[in-house]
């Protein structure tokens, strides 16, 4: 048999742990799932896009051919 519990807290977990010995249950697993939660930041503002304008200047490409190179497939199946 399976149960599942699932806690928010690590006092909620605690206080499980401490009802699980009481009963004294021997086969007892535990899985975690330690879901971090990054921090949303703002970007850097700073740096400026101006700078990338112009770098395939010298080596303009169609949107087909961008496309073929990204893409790649192969049509001989």
């Amino acid at each position: 048999m399976v149960v599942t519990i699932e806690t928010n807290t690590i006092d909620e977990t605690e206080a499980l742990f401490r009802l699980l010995k009481q009963l004294n249950i021997k086969n007892v697993n535990v899985k975690s799932e330690n879901k971090r939660i990054l921090p949303i930041v703002k970007g850097d503002k700073t740096i400026a896009p101006q700078d990338l304008f112009g770098i395939w200047e010298d080596n303009p490409k169609s949107l087909e051919e961008l496309r073929g190179k990204a893409w790649k497939r192969n049509w001989n199946i």
